[in-house]
């Protein structure tokens, strides 16, 4: 379908169609992107997520026509008009933000589309938006510390919630969740990797990625992090300094670390490491105070300190391989108070 120039979302479709449900397809296709993450300067906003990771949550979100969609993280707009596209005009999108100028800006595009069934509110996300409960679907683009109590209140009686949460209390472990409410209470559904920014109560001075969650961050030119439960305890330069320093190997086997990463956050072994190094990337693995192994995320590289560390990571890759090797969907949410963390499914798809 050919885009209106002028438009933020393009023309209706036939008019036999119009009251049945828009596909997320169709609403990529109908909603013009470039209105919405450029300034009127040509520079993006900030806040963009990228489509892929918009497409996956909004998969796994199903808004219907006609639903009340509740969304945390206004940014450019660009997922609202999506959100409104999906719901239909007889439902209703509510858009809430902790950064005034980016409701501001947002309302300001829909009103001068004529665009009615969206409104957006300026306040911290983990409140929601109580004038307009109950919704039917909640979606966020940024992460909440924990799982907001007001966003359970606000959920209509078998709604979803889809939000990114970080899993276990080391950096760089953040899995998007999709949550259903049954009987008053949240119960977590399936899994989806995607990490979005920090939830905050006010405008943040400036974006942080996982390094915010880091127990060792280095700033500068090349930033660096490094998270494990051990390192609570005292920084420790030498560690640091090999594991800047330390040149990468080829890994004992062929697969990366994001292979491996769903299995290992579900099990969430003794040791289990994330890291961001200045040259070569993302990693996770093993590490003690006395040493480390790191498989690349995405590459074929080991960071190792010697073979004592390489073994464990080998160990572990052989129960993933033992275990039919679990990827995400293999992986199954589950609410603890108000923190959210994910287990293996047994073999008949039911937690283990």
């Amino acid at each position: 379908m050919k885009r209106e120039k002028d438009h933020i979302i393009g023309s209706s479709r036939p008019a036999e169609r119009r009251n049945k449900m828009t596909t997320i397809a169709e609403a990529f296709e109908r909603v013009n992107r470039e209105k919405f993450v450029r300034k009127e300067d040509g520079s993006l906003i900030p806040q963009i997520s990228s489509d892929d990771a918009i497409r996956a949550s909004l998969e796994l979100l199903d808004v219907q026509n006609g639903q009340r969609v509740l969304e945390i993280g206004t940014g450019s707009g660009y997922s609202t008009a999506l959100l409104a596209s999906l719901a239909g005009s007889n439902g209703r999108v509510v858009s809430v933000d902790v950064e005034p100028e980016l409701t501001a800006r947002a309302r300001q595009m829909f009103k001068k589309q004529n665009i009615h069934h969206v409104q957006f509110e300026t306040q911290d996300g983990r409140k929601g938006w109580e004038a307009d409960a109950p919704y039917d679907r909640i979606v966020a683009w940024t992460t909440p510390d924990q799982l907001p109590e007001a966003w359970k209140h606000q959920l209509k009686e078998g709604g979803w919630i889809v939000s990114p949460f970080q899993v276990l209390p080391i950096a760089d472990t953040n899995v998007v969740v999709r949550l259903i409410k049954v009987n008053g209470e949240l119960k977590a559904d399936d899994v989806i990797p995607g990490s979005f920014i920090a939830m905050t109560e006010k405008t943040p001075e400036k974006f942080f990625g996982a390094s915010i969650h880091a127990h060792w961050a280095g700033e500068g030119e090349n930033p660096w992090w490094v998270s494990s439960s051990w390192m609570k305890k005292s920084f420790d330069s030498n560690w640091v300094n090999r594991f800047l320093h330390l040149n990468p190997a080829t890994p004992p086997f062929p697969e990366v670390g994001d292979d491996l990463r769903a299995y290992l956050l579900a099990i969430s072994p003794d040791g289990l490491t994330t890291a961001n190094h200045p040259e070569h990337g993302s990693f996770i693995g093993y590490s003690s105070q006395a040493g480390f192994a790191l498989i690349s995320l995405s590459h074929h590289r080991l960071l190792a300190t010697d073979q004592r560390y390489t073994n464990v990571l080998i160990s572990w890759r052989e129960s993933w391989q033992r275990q039919k090797r679990p990827s995400y969907s293999r992986i199954q949410a589950h609410v603890i108070g108000n923190q959210v963390r994910v287990e293996l499914k047994n073999s008949d798809g039911k937690s283990s």
